[in-house]
């Protein structure tokens, strides 16, 4: 969808839904109910003052978050109509933008704010991230670097220097900015996580902490626990590990790392190959095309004397993907099967 076209309708879809929502205030609660609760709250708060800009901007940034992108635009074009110098809406459209996959209007919208309010933090660090995406780390630091000038506590700022760092290959200076970030915000989700990825190698325990960090912040982001059940499987801890990834699946029963995760377990671990394929026969049903899952399970089919099973298996995994090689060399050990 174009976006001027989307700015010619936004005086129209706005009509439309301020209609709606007062509609639902009055004489639909049912419909008014099936909302997710922060949008009833900002639509409440619309209808109450439509004069509210910071409401439509709040709104703005929820549809972005929940990628409802177009509504996310129309709310900031509505800002822009009625205060064409608010530098705070030119960002949000910036972001909006860098989550449709479409930085350079995102690098002028962040422009767009800084020409407006030159030293407007969100701006300098929206134009950072920018930057970032175009891997341009030099350009990120500077910005960052700028805008923690402007305003010491800037816990983003310090994360997306932190990101530019790790991408440069300078670990030390990431990890210095990384734990500047959950310094200033303790309740700093990603950059505990990040903390948790960086000190996996060296320092398990102090992994551990970040990652249950982490959780404490979001204890259902599944992803994490994962990472955590790797490192528990890494450092040897398998009942941890198997704890972890239960948990990940109590939450979401298709997560399939979490399934190969048990899988590889009861394979490599406990030697379990019957309780290994069925974790596998899970996941295929979910992805039929998980050529790895494939071959571990031709593998366990191998070493269960199921010679024809795991020769199928081998040779469906190199139907997917012709590069695996522990495909190709499975197939060969069953050759006779084949």
């Amino acid at each position: 969808m174009q976006v001027n076209k989307l700015f010619i309708f936004t005086g129209v879809l706005f009509f439309l839904l301020s209609a709606c929502t007062s509609k639902h205030r009055v004489g639909d609660v049912s419909a008014l109910d099936t909302l997710p609760a922060p949008l009833r709250e900002f639509n409440l708060k619309i209808s109450q003052n439509q004069k509210d800009l910071t409401a439509y901007l709040s709104r703005a940034q929820w549809f972005i978050k929940n990628a409802r992108y177009s509504e996310a635009l129309n709310d900031i074009r509505s800002v822009i109509i009625k205060d064409s110098l608010n530098p705070a809406a030119f960002v949000i459209l910036g972001d909006a933008y860098l989550n449709l996959g479409q930085p350079l209007l995102a690098e002028k919208a962040y422009t767009k704010a800084l020409k407006i309010q030159p030293d407007f933090n969100d701006a300098l660090l929206g134009l950072a991230r920018y930057f970032l995406v175009l891997k341009n780390h030099d350009q990120t630091l500077s910005l960052t670097a700028k805008a923690i000038i402007k305003q010491s506590f800037n816990p983003t700022a310090y994360y997306l220097a932190a990101w530019s760092f790790m991408e440069k290959g300078d670990t030390l200076s990431a990890l210095k900015n990384y734990l500047k970030a959950v310094e200033q915000k303790p309740d700093f989700f990603d950059a505990h996580v990040q903390l948790g990825i960086l000190y996996g190698k060296k320092q398990p325990r102090m992994a551990e902490a970040f990652f249950k960090n982490a959780l404490r912040i979001n204890p259902r982001h599944v992803h994490t626990r994962y990472l955590l059940g790797l490192l528990y499987q890494q450092q040897g801890e398998i009942d941890k590990a198997i704890t972890a990834h239960l948990d990940n699946l109590a939450i979401n029963p298709e997560y399939v790392p979490s399934l190969f995760a048990m899988g590889f377990i009861q394979m490599a671990d406990r030697f379990d190959f019957k309780e290994a394929i069925n974790w596998y026969n899970k996941i295929l049903i979910i992805d039929a095309k998980n050529a790895s899952a494939y071959l571990n399970r031709g593998f366990c089919y191998e070493q269960l004397g199921n010679l024809k099973e795991a020769a199928a298996d081998f040779r469906q995994a190199l139907t997917i993907d012709p590069t695996l090689d522990k495909a190709a060399q499975g197939l060969s050990r069953v050759a006779e099967h084949n």
